[in-house]
């Protein structure tokens, strides 16, 4: 995930500038017209342009995938008492991150050109099993699902490079807040841990607007950073060694979307 983070900042710096760059050709055509790469093909037909410029809000949805974890898992370190197992050291890892899928309504407010606030609320669906170790022979004790259903509410600023054609690249950034819907300890379910129920995540992306005949889709690519220790402080009776070996969890996601929007 650290790696995927990388990456990501990368292709939002690279993205940033190239946005920077459409939008300075543009700015030196105006002042001084000649001809260059980024002038329109004279046979391409733009569309949606007077709907683009007319409306300063407008609205559509997003369906996307997402890969769902733990980042920076952090273990106390503590000996624990286990029932079978006498007094061991646990350590918790995420070997296994299942796809995840969310839907999410759009609303687009024009702010100045090239600028936008977005919001986003929708339903987001996460799964991640962590791992249970013991620390000396580093034999598996416990795999413990975690699925988790999220409403989520973010607020993203996006901004555009000028459009070139029927095409445009952006950057996101902004905030999320997601409220935990199935935080529930199930013990039929074998789990025993408990994350909490509202988090806030800071989120950075890129993507690229296609203006279709009808409609402009996009696609995302974005990061979802946790802000605080989701961990919650509640045990549960007879399984309270799993809580006590770990002393904080962060939530991480990566997230490909298509959204549509008229």
């Amino acid at each position: 995930m650290a790696k995927t983070k990388n990456i990501l900042f990368v292709l939002s710096a690279v993205t940033l500038l190239f946005s920077f760059q459409l939008n300075a050709q543009e700015w030196w055509k105006k002042r001084k017209p000649h001809v260059s790469i980024w002038d329109y093909p004279r046979s391409v037909e733009l569309n949606l342009l007077n709907r683009e410029y007319s409306r300063s809000i407008h609205f559509g949805f997003g369906m996307g995938l997402n890969a769902f974890d733990f980042s920076g898992i952090k273990n106390s370190g503590n000996t624990v008492f286990i029932p079978g197992q006498g007094n061991v050291v646990l350590f918790a890892d995420l070997i296994q991150v299942k796809p995840g899928f969310s839907i999410n309504a759009i609303s687009d407010c024009r702010l100045v050109t090239n600028l936008n606030l977005r919001f986003l609320p929708g339903i987001f669906f996460g799964n991640r099993m962590l791992n249970f170790y013991r620390s000396d022979t580093k034999g598996l004790i416990q795999s413990m699902p975690i699925s988790s259903n999220y409403l989520e509410f973010p607020v993203i600023l996006k901004y555009s490079a000028n459009r070139y054609t029927n095409f445009r690249p952006y950057v996101i950034t902004g905030l999320n807040t997601r409220i935990n819907l199935s935080n529930d300890i199930n013990i039929d379910a074998q789990r025993y841990i408990k994350l909490s129920k509202l988090e806030p995540f800071a989120e950075i992306g890129l993507g690229f607007d296609f203006y279709l005949s009808y409609f402009r889709l996009s696609t995302e690519i974005k990061i979802s950073m946790g802000l605080i220790n989701c961990l919650s402080p509640e045990e549960v009776a007879g399984y309270e060694f799993y809580k006590r070996s770990l002393k904080s969890l962060h939530s991480n996601t990566v997230g490909f979307t298509f959204n549509f929007e008229l």
